[in-house]
């Protein structure tokens, strides 16, 4: 049977996997993470570092749902996300605000350059995230 790193690995304390964990990343073109930083991680306990994974888990039926409205009836769909923003019920709509609903979907249908439900600057800032840690970013 091979012994494999891991299984060492996995037989150390916090301690000593916080250093490898260190060392095995610096390793990668020598890019350095603090050992309290592993240190931290692998003292948390498991509750608080499943949380993101539940959340993730929760959120990909929200995408999926609002996929299917986008495919099936865009215009409602943005109507509808008009209508949470501005507070406006279905049961209770008046017409000058339905009027107002009809005229911004013909508007964004007829603006070439908005090709995304979000505002692009919101687009770009979560690129910017994505791009960049959060600390080199300048305040929005």
């Amino acid at each position: 049977m091979s012994k494999h790193y891991f299984d060492d690995f996995r037989t150390q304390t916090i301690e000593k996997m916080a250093g490898a964990m260190e060392d095995m990343t610096y390793a990668y073109q020598q890019t350095r993470v603090p050992k309290k930083h592993y240190k931290d991680c692998l003292s948390k306990p498991i509750e608080e570092m499943m949380e993101a994974s539940v959340e993730v888990n929760l959120i990909q039926p929200y995408i999926n749902m609002i996929k299917t409205m986008l495919d099936e009836n865009p215009k409602s769909f943005y109507k509808a996300l008009l209508c949470v923003d501005a507070k406006i019920s279905m049961s209770s709509v008046r017409t000058s605000e339905w009027e107002a609903l009809e005229i911004m979907w013909h508007e964004k249908q007829n603006d070439s350059t908005r090709k995304t439900i979000l505002p692009k600057t919101e687009l770009d800032r979560f690129h910017d995230l994505v791009e960049h840690s959060y600390d080199e970013l300048p305040p929005l």
